[in-house]
């Protein structure tokens, strides 16, 4: 049909960013690793809760974070976090409380945050509807 994909067979827009077939951007191009995108099927009881440290957050829904002696971020129980608040490994990866890890840093976005899909929360739920949209969405694109 002539239209772009990427190395992986997406369909992606001129900034690589991948697209469903009206266009719209389902995934930035700086959160896919090799041309995939994070697969969500690992994360259908994805809980948010499991890879963020203990924080207090400012007015403005801010962490509230101290720092080590090298000037990393660190959580209220001293483990390394990131300028969000997720927990850390040295290279900077998401990981869960148990020290897996959930997330290369190659899909955070600038700032830390993990890929929108996943603070949505709607993985969060079993049997939601809105689970059930989504994957149809991703079955139909």
């Amino acid at each position: 049909m002539g239209r772009r994909v990427n190395e992986k067979g997406y369909l992606v827009d001129s900034d690589g960013n991948v697209i469903d077939r009206e266009g719209k951007r389902i995934f930035v191009k700086e959160h896919l690793k090799n041309g995939e995108f994070p697969k969500i099927f690992l994360f259908t009881k994805f809980n948010i809760d499991n890879i963020v440290g203990d924080f207090d957050l400012s007015p403005l829904s801010e962490p509230i974070l101290d720092r080590d002696k090298s000037g990393n971020f660190i959580d209220r129980k001293g483990r390394r976090v990131n300028g969000r608040g997720y927990l850390i490994d040295r290279e900077g990866n998401v990981i869960d409380k148990r020290g897996k890890r959930m997330f290369d840093r190659v899909v955070l976005t600038p700032e830390g945050d993990i890929p929108k899909i996943f603070r949505m929360q709607i993985l969060k739920t079993d049997s939601g509807s809105s689970l059930s949209r989504l994957m149809d969405e991703i079955e139909k694109n």
